[in-house]
């Protein structure tokens, strides 16, 4: 696996090859052990996953693709799809949109129950920024950048850049609406070439 483009400037070959088969020997453990019922949508996928990271799903509904790397800290209490080459950075959240009920008379919130009827997915060549926080239900479609800090409630469209809080549209990630037809077809031909979908 090519992974040089993803690679701290400067890092000598071996520590790259080094660092490369601990992150090997992590997932296997992560998704042996940790998390045995994550579904993982290649076989062979590359997944960067920090011990730090912690997920649960109502559901047990969580799907990863390959080229998908956590930065530390990170929190997923929702069920959850994610596509191909995602980057996602440090104290990132995705969270539960119905977790708990508050809308029953005569009920305490505690007593109420739990909802966990909304399933987030992350489409390909995504990128959401340092402790940005998604609730559940919302999808993010693939090119997009999600800016560090936002919190997104609502749908982010495909090769947007969105931020803020509540998160709201930015800028088109490209210049040209050719240029992002050009770029969501050259995705979907990468994923149907190379079987991830």
């Amino acid at each position: 696996m090519d992974v040089n483009n993803n690679v701290l400037p400067g890092r000598s070959k071996l520590l790259v090859l080094l660092s490369f088969l601990a992150n090997k020997l992590r997932s296997w453990l992560i998704f042996s052990f940790k998390y045995p019922w994550i579904k993982i949508s290649k076989k062979g996928s590359f997944i960067r996953m920090p011990f730090s990271t912690t997920i649960w799903s109502p559901h047990k509904d969580v799907t990863i693709g390959d080229k998908v790397q956590f930065g530390y800290d990170c929190r997923v209490q929702c069920d959850l799809e994610l596509g191909n080459s995602i980057l996602i950075a440090s104290g990132v959240s995705f969270v539960g949109k119905d977790d708990h009920l508050t809308n029953i008379p005569g009920v305490t919130i505690w007593n109420s129950g739990r909802g966990d009827t909304h399933k987030t997915i992350v489409g390909n060549d995504v990128w959401i920024g340092h402790g940005a926080i998604i609730l559940a239900g919302i999808t993010i479609g693939d090119g997009a950048v999600v800016s560090a800090g936002s919190i997104v409630v609502k749908d982010v469209d495909p090769c947007t850049i969105v931020g803020g809080n509540p998160a709201h549209f930015i800028k088109n990630r490209f210049n040209t609406e050719q240029e992002k037809v050009k770029h969501l077809q050259f995705l979907k031909e990468l994923y149907i070439i190379n079987n991830y979908v």
